[in-house]
């Protein structure tokens, strides 16, 4: 069987049998965005660790070694954020190519330390080894969150309304522009987007306040909308149905889409990297996780409800009429 067949998810799935030989020790494990295990005292510890890819994650063509860096924290930091914790400490490992100089391994250190002390962060180690091609770089970070705080993918029930922070499809667009710096557009637009996509910031602020505000169920966009809908629907049995008019589109993101002749809402269900949240709330809490988030100046937007397993996936068109919700996100093992 070849990786392309089984995919990113179900490899995940075949791989993860059998791993937990302490299993007091371990609230969660695999299956969400960051693994939680007890501690004594008040706090339950956070773990996660992610790994960018020259040519896979990003590309030295259009992106600065600077802003390499501050991309690699802040997606660890969302899946932190994810859980409704914080981010304490961090270890850096690298793999760099003999190609690079050190002025620029020095710039993408530049980059991790500004976004590490945006996010109150300390790299306390790592490792550097020589990459025969590609840059690789791997961050692993240890998080905490108050005990019984921990928001997962598997708490969503029937009759739960789904939200989703910020606006969707900024990343997609920006890529769009990195790799079509001809297409003429404002270039104040240009650059907020192409922001969003080689700089993003993960919704740390959103994500602990959305832990104290009773939500059921939440994720972060790293692979597209539709993706994690998937996850979340798969790991609380359930479905959804979302409202295509419903879905935050920034008015940037369908000028980029209308002059590259694409649908928005595609960048917006399966473009990924835009590091905003979706999660579940009961219909009675719902008001108050919208005055919380306006109160902090984090915007939201309800999008749909979950709704039972039996019946999928679904999107809601335009004047009601209902299609299944594709699932595509990013998978990297993907034909």
């Amino acid at each position: 069987m070849k990786l392309g067949d089984l995919g990113e998810f179900g490899l995940i799935d075949r791989l993860s049998r059998d791993l937990i030989n302490r299993p007091g020790e371990v609230v969660q494990g695999i299956g969400d965005d960051a693994a939680v295990l007890n501690l004594e005292g008040p706090w339950w510890l956070l773990f996660t660790t992610d790994m960018l890819v020259e040519g896979v994650h990003f590309s030295l063509d259009y992106a600065t070694p600077a802003q390499v860096g501050i991309k690699t924290v802040a997606v660890n930091v969302s899946d932190i954020a994810a859980m409704g914790g914080w981010p304490a400490h961090g270890v850096v490992s690298l793999g760099l190519p003999a190609r690079l100089s050190v002025e620029e391994v020095e710039e993408l250190y530049q980059g991790i330390r500004q976004a590490a002390g945006e996010y109150n962060l300390n790299i306390v180690g790592g490792d550097t080894v020589l990459s025969p091609e590609r840059l690789v770089i791997n961050v692993a970070l240890l998080g905490f969150v108050e005990k019984g705080r921990a928001v997962y993918r598997s708490g969503a029930r029937v009759g739960d309304l789904i939200y989703v922070t910020g606006g969707l499809g900024k990343s997609a667009a920006g890529l769009y522009l990195c790799r079509h710096p001809d297409l003429t557009i404002d270039p104040g637009m240009a650059a907020f987007l192409k922001r969003a996509h080689l700089e993003p910031r993960a919704r740390l602020r959103a994500g602990r306040i959305l832990s104290r505000a009773g939500v059921t169920a939440m994720d972060d966009v790293s692979d597209g909308l539709a993706a994690e809908l998937r996850e979340i629907c798969r790991a609380s049995g359930v479905g959804c149905r979302v409202r295509a008019e419903g879905i935050p589109v920034d008015f940037r993101v369908r000028r980029v889409a209308a002059l590259a002749n694409h649908d928005p809402l595609d960048w917006a269900f399966s473009g990924g990297e835009d590091f905003e949240l979706v999660f579940t709330v009961p219909p009675d809490l719902a008001r108050g996780v919208e005055e919380k988030l306006a109160a902090a100046g984090e915007e939201c937007r309800c999008i749909g409800e979950v709704i039972p397993a039996e019946k999928g996936m679904v999107l809601e068109l335009a004047g009601g009429r209902c299609v299944p919700l594709e699932a595509r996100g990013y998978d990297h093992f993907a034909p």
